[in-house]
């Protein structure tokens, strides 16, 4: 059974937009008020925003199979009952665009993550066994991510296990993830007619701030006008601001100021608009070996830490 858009959309979790367009499935992280205000900041920050970030196919079925072809060259993983089980790679995809998982009849949920980096991920065709079931998967809450490279998942050997991934599976959170490589607090990227309604928005930009204006006060200019609009859009919801994460390079010296200075006015802001702050540098560790780069992203470890730290933290809230 061929599964049409509808029944696509149906299933889908972590996108604001479900279409088909040129004989193919193709999904959206962000609105296109935010693309097109991305792309005016960056070119390349444009084009990120349309990465597909956290955008999953989650449904239980009693299939005697799954099947998927992919017109994006990518990363593609699948996880059967919430263990992570098959995942494809670049490379996998070069002589043969179509997979097939053989399951047994009995009911399993499967997720499938579409690539969180490079070109959106592209479903020519998604395929079960004629007659099987077809349950989008319940949720508890509703969680939309807010951040830079590291909420995208940047340098993780596997995108499904980015820290905002961790999160949402612990939380059992229908989530949207808008992790932009290289982004930061810039007011003209939110879009207070965003339809999707959480119950929690965590917000994590500010190591990309510093360095990137000419002044710590045009940097905290951005981040209180778009806390204003975060905060008046989502004023009945639970906020969270997580401050910039350890960077090994920290003690750089840039025109706008110290790292400190930057992190500093980051959290007094996100403390000024009522919401409920939590300190980054508690949650990575504070070496190198744990940071794809060495200094500021972390490895898959890294963020397996992140997410198990953020989530004692939350805990305390939710």
């Amino acid at each position: 059974m061929k599964l049409t858009l509808e029944q696509i959309r149906n299933i889908t979790v972590g996108a604001l937009n479900v279409w088909e367009e040129d004989g193919a499935f193709r999904f959206a992280k962000c609105t296109a008020k935010q693309v097109e205000a991305w792309y005016k900041v960056d070119q390349i920050l444009g084009e990120r925003s349309e990465a597909t970030t956290g955008v999953r196919l989650d449904f239980h079925t009693n299939s005697k199979y799954f099947k998927f072809i992919s017109r994006t060259v990518s990363n593609y993983e699948i996880y059967i009952d919430n263990v992570l089980t098959y995942a494809y790679f670049k490379s996998d995809f070069e002589d043969d665009k179509c997979k097939t998982i053989e399951l047994d009849e009995k009911e399993h949920r499967i997720t499938l993550y579409l690539p969180g980096h490079d070109d959106p991920g592209t479903l020519e065709l998604v395929e079960i066994s004629d007659g099987a079931t077809l349950i989008p998967h319940k949720f508890d809450c509703k969680m939309l991510f807010i951040g830079d490279s590291i909420t995208q998942g940047w340098e993780s050997t596997w995108d499904s296990l980015s820290y905002a991934n961790h999160v949402s599976r612990f939380f059992n959170a229908e989530s949207v993830i808008q992790g932009i490589g290289g982004s930061m607090y810039h007011m003209t990227t939110f879009d207070e007619a965003i339809e999707f309604e959480p119950d929690i928005v965590i917000v994590a930009y500010g190591t990309n701030d510093w360095g990137r204006y000419k002044t710590l006060e045009e940097g905290r200019e951005h981040c209180c006008k778009y806390l204003d609009q975060l905060v008046a859009r989502y004023s009945n919801k639970k906020l969270f601001g997580i401050s910039p994460i350890w960077r090994a390079d920290s003690q750089n010296k840039v025109s706008m100021g110290s790292f400190e200075a930057c992190t500093t006015y980051v959290k007094e802001e996100i403390k000024n608009h009522g919401m409920t702050l939590i300190d980054g540098e508690t949650l990575t560790p504070h070496l190198p070996a744990f940071y794809s780069d060495e200094y500021l992203h972390p490895d898959t470890k890294g963020f397996g830490i992140y997410a198990l730290n953020l989530i004692s933290k939350l805990q305390k809230y939710l």
